[in-house]
Formats: structure tokens, sequence, C-alpha cells
């Protein structure tokens, strides 16, 4: 499998008052081709901070990265100068943010904000910019496009401004699409189009797809690959039948056997007790063992590594095998 995006032991802290706090602390991982990896974990665990590190969007200060690498293609992102990622960004790679309301501009119409884009990172007119933009409005199903071109973020409901939020970062045909809990603040109904619509796309135009979502069913539905994200770290990666199949991190079956299920006895839902420690004041150990049911002195001492338990299927804890 072709690797597209690899990332080895990345590291992106933040200077506060209150100490370092280190939201992303030793993250590897890498996304094929074509390929959908899906990113789980409560808040606070350090997903979005890592899809913003890909982004290099992360605020410097009280931001910086503290080590660790960030290849895209084979070239280490974070060695690369702001100009070139400029251009990488926006095009090659791009995101969908997860609140489309505070991610556009309420002093433009929304069909601009599109076609700026592609007039930064392609050499075309304004008309046929304007005409890709209406054309990609049409694309995410929003309803009499050319209209909608001059229309302010106001204006739409918040399904509409997320697929105002998708063709922009599809406007440039990327590579990889990085997608921030794309539904969050949606209903039901309009969740299941964009998640259809971000797997439709996906299968015509051939882009990778980093997902990053609360949501198993959503995993389950497009995502081939998964990884678990705990304080910071990674606590287990597979493939997705495997990780429902088998889960081996307690975390992980802690949040499966959180999931209501459909005809399942009345019975309270699971609750993973205590909450994700503070990544200013971070356990000597595993970071779980504070919350872990099976946790022992070994656990709260020693800090587990990521070992491969089944081809592909990794994980970090003592109480594993």
């Amino acid at each position: 499998m072709e690797k597209i995006l690899e990332l080895k032991n990345l590291k992106t802290w933040y200077s506060t008052d209150s100490g370092i706090a280190k939201a992303v602390d030793g993250v590897s991982f890498s996304l094929g081709r074509n390929r959908t990896l899906g990113i789980v974990g409560e808040s606070g665990c350090g997903k979005s901070v890592t899809a913003l590190s890909v982004m290099r969007l992360v605020p410097m200060p009280p931001g910086y990265f503290a080590g660790g690498e960030i290849l895209w293609k084979g070239s280490d992102l974070l060695k690369i100068s702001e100009e070139k990622m400029r251009r990488l960004r926006g095009n090659e790679i791009a995101m969908i943010f997860q609140e489309p309301m505070s991610s556009l501009n309420p002093v433009l119409t929304c069909g601009y904000q599109i076609m700026e884009q592609i007039l930064v990172h392609r050499d075309i007119s304004h008309a046929e910019a304007k005409a890709r933009s209406v054309e990609l409005l049409h694309l995410v199903g929003i309803p009499n496009p050319a209209e909608r071109f001059s229309s302010y973020p106001h204006e739409l409901s918040g399904g509409m401004r997320q697929r105002v939020m998708i063709s922009m970062a599809l406007s440039c045909n990327p590579e990889l699409l990085i997608a921030d809990e794309p539904t969050t603040a949606l209903d039901v109904t309009v969740q299941a189009q964009i998640l259809d619509l971000i797997g439709k796309l996906q299968a015509d135009t051939g882009m990778s797809v980093m997902l990053i979502t609360h949501d198993f069913g959503v995993v389950a539905e497009l995502c081939e690959e998964v990884l678990v994200m705990y304080a910071s770290k990674v606590v287990e990666k597979g493939a997705v039948e495997q990780l429902f199949k088998n889960p081996l991190h307690p975390y992980t079956r802690g949040l499966l056997n959180s999931i209501p299920r459909l005809g399942s006895p009345k019975e309270r839902l699971h609750v993973i007790e205590g909450n994700v420690p503070s990544a200013v004041n971070l356990p000597d150990g595993c970071r779980f063992a504070g919350r872990c049911p099976l946790a022992d002195a070994r656990c709260r001492k020693e800090q587990p590594p990521l070992v491969e338990y089944e081809t592909g299927h990794e994980a970090a804890c003592w109480k594993v095998g």
C-alpha cells in the first residue's frame, strides 16, 4: 500500500501559565492512498490537534512542535517553508472544520469564499472560477446553486453551511481530505446525507480521508482503518473489522460498550468512570490507569508501548495477551 501521509512520533505541545500542555505526545500512524482512517476518542484526547498539526494550523505561540515528523508523500511538512505549505494547504491537503458557522467568513458570500480558494491555487479567470464554484455547490447537493452562490452564511441552514465547507475543501481536488467531526450539531437525516456525500466523492476522486469522529457507527460505515486516541496518545489501531470483533485495549472496549444497542434489555448505559487527565498533568504510567478496572501497580508506573498482537492490530496495554 502506498503511504500518502505518515506521522512519526509527532509531539505538538502548548506553553501555558500552568505548564506544558502535551496535546499530542508521540503519535505515529500512516494513511494510504484512497483509504479512509477514522480517529476516535473522547474530547480532549488530541484528535483535532493532530489534524491541525498536519495542516500546520496550530497557533504559534503558544503551540509548538516538540518533535517528530509529518511526512507528506515522503517530505516532512515541519521542515518546508510557510509559502510551500500555503501552496499545499487547500490544494493537495484540505480540511472540513468542525463548526461551519465559525469557519466561514460572515461578511463574504459563500460563493465568493469558494471562488477565492480556487483563484489562489489555479491559474484561471474569475468567470471560470465562478462557474467551478457553482458546479461544486451543485455537486454537494445544494438546490439552486447559482442563486445560493450569492448567499451569506447566516442565510443558510447548518447542513447547507456544512455542504459549502465541503465544496470549499473539494474545490481543488485534494489528495487528502481531513474531516473534523463534519456532522456535529446536524440532525440525523442531514448527517447521513453528508457522510454519503463524502463517501461518494471519495469513490469518484480517489482521495484519502482522515475522519475525526465520536461515532463508531460512522467509523464502521466509512472507514477501513481506525485509530483510538486517549490523553494525547494512540492506545489502539488496526483495521475496522479487527477492532470491532476483537477490541484489545480496555478503553476501546469501554467506548464500544457505551454504545446503545437496538433491542437490548432496558438497562443503564455503560459508563467509563472518571475523566480524561489534563494534558498539563499527565500520569507517569498508562494514562488510562486511573479509570481502568484492570490496572495494577505496573500500569500506574510504566507506560506501555504500542505492540502488534495480530497483523496490523496494535495496542498499548500491559493487560493484553
